[in-house]
């Protein structure tokens, strides 16, 4: 299967709220999310992304969108909101490649660095980043940027204390 990573077109914003929960279903059984939780990032986010520049999506060689980055600017620096990757897909090096495309990005737009935030009791989130050269951030690290962000997961009813906010210095050319 070959895929290529491009910019997102606004007509596909409607489709990655589906690639979204589809590659949520991996966290079936996990006790760090409420029960019944749906959330997606919202279309109108999106839509604003994509015409910024800061949505991404994979794309198989048979046209189907099987998963999406977006990026944010933070206090000056990139941050990675969404990584999503179609439960059939993970595994294949896609939510690496979509990692690349956003440190590219940043990289393009003079920012030094990209965050965000994971979880850090799943064996797949905090480990995925750790081997991309993410690393911890203390709080006291944190811009007020970050911590507002930090603290939207509460929002969405994530627990704090199993959530981490993650750093990578983005390399010069």
């Amino acid at each position: 299967m070959e895929v290529v990573i491009r910019s997102a077109r606004l007509h596909e914003t409607v489709l990655l709220a589906d690639v979204e929960r589809d590659g949520d279903r991996r966290y079936a059984g996990y006790d760090g999310l409420p029960p019944g939780f749906d959330d997606t990032v919202a279309p109108s986010t999106l839509e604003d992304a994509c015409g910024d520049g800061r949505l991404w999506v994979v794309e198989t060689d048979d046209g189907e969108i099987v998963g999406f980055a977006l990026a944010e600017s933070v206090d000056g620096h990139a941050h990675l909101s969404q990584l999503s990757v179609r439960l059939a897909f993970q595994g294949a090096g896609l939510g690496r490649r979509l990692v690349t495309t956003v440190c590219t990005w940043a990289r393009d737009h003079a920012m030094t660095e990209v965050t965000l935030c994971t979880f850090a009791d799943v064996d797949w989130n905090r480990p995925l980043y750790e081997h991309l050269g993410f690393v911890v951030l203390p709080e006291a690290q944190w811009t007020p940027g970050l911590r507002a962000v930090f603290a939207s997961d509460a929002d969405l009813g994530l627990d704090l204390a199993r959530r981490v906010v993650m750093r990578l210095e983005v390399p010069e050319d």
